[in-house]
């Protein structure tokens, strides 16, 4: 085959060509659909990964993004094998699995017999676009490493022009956009900027990035029926820096600093690196991509290379597996004794439905159980921007997808006038100045003491940084403007504040939810929650999911203070919710890196609070206790206090990979009452709403909870699920080379792509199976509720999650399956069982299945 010549001068005929044909907008839509929808790391909040194959079943989505992003769909075949040798996968889950397979009663057992071959290639990627695709095949043939040329030049500039506040200087001048910016940089730079120096090269920045996309791909791939997937491909090897740019285009508010960038800018730019590069190779002489002789290997986007080949024994494998750990829990709720005797109830607690919250709740049972704990979503139904008293701007306190229409600021207390500001510490200074003397003189003088010290360091490292604060730590000295003094809003179109109405509507709405509508306490405490740690980039994925990755103080805060005004008592008292005059509702936040507790707001001090504290504060030593058997350098013995010092030496540690686990293991989302769950441990691996079925026939509350349930849970769980199964696609890797690149993600080194997903060091324990929720309802009234979720239905109807009904009145168990419920037949299993929860925990280090607690005491 010919090579032909290609020049960087694009001819009038030659534009005119690509002003017909191919419609790239609508290229880049569907482009878009397959790119991470993580956003700038302060916002990091769980999602679905797969979120844009959610519309087909789950088995058969896992498949097709597989071919995508060449990823493993499965474990490998040795782990499942082992599991079930270990007693982890029975039999009877193997066999539930079989039947579900959709294979006729012979082909069955062939399908086991191939279960148990040995196989060590199965579960790798299959051919995909990622790394077999067109522009592979094109680069095998010229012999060249675009990406190695490319984006090291592609990811610095992206980089600078969107940094967030690590550069001193901004790279952009005020309103101008990404493609202004580089094309200034190219004609203005003292020092050429290589390959852009090039006048051709400059010529082409100087069109429209439209017309310069379709010239480049024209003289890259030759064919408009490869331009689609050449650029998907293009993007496919870098997905971290395409999914940044393409979230910032949809919603510049994402970024504190607005910038004007989008992906057909990112992409033009990207395809001119590729054509001064293979210019510069090959001298002008190469062979386009629709000139190079593909093989039948090569998928190709127009023969449907998405028709997905799902490997069935691996399929039967990883349901098995899922199976057997779900079991564990339906067995348990299968057999529930009848009901025990429980104290009067002398105080309550509401947490959020967080699964490291479902220990310390056990925990507080146990110690008192005259304490009566509940759960809701985080954000403890109140939805709104919130900006602290050194926030810059303010950010939303609610699930994504809710979009909050008040804004709460947070004001300086009395008592907290004269207190230093955190922004004098020594570690945080900053100078004002940045004159190349005066910073020259710094270095002179400061750069030579930090020398000696980081060398005084290399012999006697310290984990802790003097007067450091650490990240996500929260005040307790500061009160917030929840009451509405007008209805005028502000510049950004937020009312300031919230009026005794619309309080009332949040505060009994959610008292509904979880079924509190009579029976109060003397003291309620809303309990929050949050994770400090020093050495964390990823800590937003360590807060409150439901409150969009941040703590959930302000909301718990929020509640405390409407539950506790008369005004809004009134109101609720005419909606039939009378809180009683005695009651008093307390904010507290759990800080769950360092299992330590924060009380909000008590200028008098409620009846029952000191003895709530003291049953809390045992509480928290033994869930550090309980956490410390994951951590390999944890304590193992019964001493409860040493392994609470511990959990707080691993919060503050500069050197810890591994503050907290987070949700590790998370596999249960149970909504229904606590009577459902009260006496069993589920080692720390469930979501636990409060719902009571007898007053929702209509399925209308429990729409509501599932609404936000489905959403942040069932999102947590598919993204520890995927990035356990394939780390280096679906994941982030390690966090040991992470450099954080912009305040907007991490990156290996300085020049790579953005890393999406989890590290290792959050996933690296984790089980991954699929979400079980079980709902304390009848199937009938659960099919109402299915109607009400809209999008959201698809989670359950293509198994996303699996679905069971739990009905109230027989406790009978019915599966959600094909869209349709069948009855849950379990194998004849009895639940282990234990007088209390320290019993269970004693030498165990893996995860340890549902056991029935008998006998609850101190």
């Amino acid at each position: 085959m010919a090579y032909r010549e290609h020049s960087f001068n694009a001819g009038a005929e030659n534009q005119a060509k690509h002003s017909t044909g191919f419609d790239l907008d609508m290229a880049l839509e569907h482009i878009a659909h397959w790119l991470p929808a993580q956003g700038p790391i302060k916002d990091f909040v769980h999602h679905n990964t797969l979120h844009a194959v959610q519309h087909l079943p789950f088995h058969e989505g896992v498949a097709v993004a597989a071919k995508i992003f060449g990823a493993r769909s499965y474990l490998p075949m040795q782990d499942y094998q082992q599991l079930y040798r270990s007693g982890r996968i029975t039999e009877s889950a193997i066999d539930w699995a079989l039947e579900h397979s959709g294979c006729a009663r012979a082909d069955q057992l062939k399908l086991r017999d191939r279960m148990f071959d040995s196989d060590e290639n199965s579960h790798y990627p299959p051919l995909s676009l990622a790394n077999h695709g067109i522009r592979t095949a094109w680069l095998n043939e010229l012999e060249i490493d675009l990406n190695a040329l490319v984006q090291p030049i592609l990811f610095r500039l992206l980089s600078n022009f969107l940094d967030q506040g690590i550069s001193r200087w901004n790279l952009p001048k005020e309103g101008e956009s990404f493609w202004q910016c580089v094309l200034r940089l190219a004609q203005n730079s003292l020092l050429p900027l290589y390959p852009l120096n090039d006048p051709g090269i400059r010529e082409l920045l100087s069109d429209d990035p439209e017309q310069t996309l379709m010239i480049c791909l024209d003289k890259i791939v030759g064919d408009e029926t490869l331009y689609q997937q050449y650029m998907l491909e293009m993007l496919l090897s870098h997905p971290g820096w395409a999914g940044m740019v393409r979230i910032i285009e949809q919603n510049p508010a994402a970024l504190l600093a607005n910038r004007s960038i989008s992906l057909k800018q990112m992409l033009a730019l990207e395809l001119i690196l590729e054509l001064a590069f293979v210019s510069r190779k090959t001298r002008g002489q190469f062979l386009r991509v629709a000139e190079v002789s593909f093989g039948s290997d090569v998928p190709l986007l127009k023969n449907d290379a998405f028709k997905p080949k799902i490997p069935l024994h691996l399929r039967v494998w990883h349901e098995a597996m899922e199976w057997a750990l779900h079991s564990e829990l339906l067995r348990a709720l299968q057999s529930q004794p009848s009901a025990q005797f429980k104290p009067d109830v002398e105080a309550q607690a509401l947490f959020c439905i967080d699964d490291r919250e479902c220990s310390l709740r056990r925990y507080l049972e146990e110690i008192n159980p005259a304490i009566e704990t509940f759960g809701a979503a985080g954000f403890f139904g109140i939805d709104f921007l919130y900006q602290g008293l050194e926030d810059a701007y303010p950010v939303a306190q609610c699930p994504n997808g809710v979009v909050p229409k008040h804004l709460v600021k947070e004001g300086a207390a009395k008592d907290a006038a004269g207190r230093k500001p955190h922004f004098d510490d020594l570690n945080n200074m900053h100078f004002s100045a940045h004159s190349m003397l005066r910073g020259w003189l710094y270095t002179q003088t400061l750069g030579l003491a930090y020398a000696l010290r980081m060398a005084w360091n290399v012999f006697r490292p310290s984990g802790k940084l003097p007067n450091i604060r650490s990240l996500s730590e929260v005040d307790s000295h500061s009160r917030l403007h929840l009451l509405r003094e007008s209805d005028e809003t502000t510049e950004d179109g937020y009312l300031l504040g919230f009026s005794f109405e619309e309080m009332a509507d949040r505060v009994g709405g959610l008292l509904r939810n979880i079924g509190l509508t009579q029976g109060f306490a003397p003291l309620v405490v809303v309990v929050a929650h949050g994770s400090s740690s020093v050495n964390n980039p990823h800590f937003a994925a360590y807060d409150c999911g439901a409150c969009a990755g941040k703590p959930g103080a302000p909301n718990a805060r929020a509640f405390a203070w409407m539950a506790n005004h008369q005004s809004v008592r009134a109101i609720l008292k005419e909606r039939g919710i009378e809180i009683p005059d005695t009651t008093r509702f307390v904010a507290a936040l759990h800080n769950t890196s360092r299992d330590e507790i924060t009380y909000f707001d008590q200028e008098q001090m409620p009846a029952g609070l000191h003895a709530f504290q003291q049953a809390m504060k045992k509480a928290l030593q033994r869930n550090a206790r309980e956490r410390c058997r994951w951590f390999e350098l944890g304590p193992k013995t019964p001493d409860n206090q040493k392994a609470h010092n511990h959990v707080i030496d691993r919060a503050s540690s500069i050197f810890e990979p591994r503050p907290e686990y987070n949700h590790s293991n998370n596999l249960y989302c149970i909504v229904g009452r606590r009577d459902l769950t009260r006496d069993l441990f589920l080692d720390r691996r469930a979501f636990l709403h409060s719902y009571d079925p007898a007053t929702d026939k209509s399925g209308q509350i429990l729409a509501r909870i599932l609404s936000a349930a489905i959403p942040v849970c069932g999102g947590i769980n598919l993204e520890y699920l995927f990035s356990r199964i394939d780390n280096s696609v679906y994941g982030a890797g390690t966090k040991l080379p992470h450099n954080v690149i912009g305040l907007l993600g991490v990156a290996n080194g300085v020049d790579g792509d953005l890393r999406t997903g989890l590290p290792a060091q959050m996933i690296e324990v984790h089980e991954p199976a699929r979400l079980l929720l079980v709902v304390e309802q009848s199937p009938g009234v659960l099919d109402k509720t299915f109607d009400l979720l809209g999008e959201l239905r698809e989670w359950v109807d293509n198994e996303w999650v699996r679905c069971v009904s739990c009905d109230p009145e027989t406790q009978a168990l019915h599966l959600y399956s094909d869209g349709a419920w069948e009855a849950v037949e379990l194998a004849d299993d009895e639940t282990p069982s234990a007088q209390h929860s320290e019993k269970i925990i004693v030498g165990q280090t893996q995860t340890i299945p549902v056991h029935r607690l008998v006998r609850r005491s101190a």
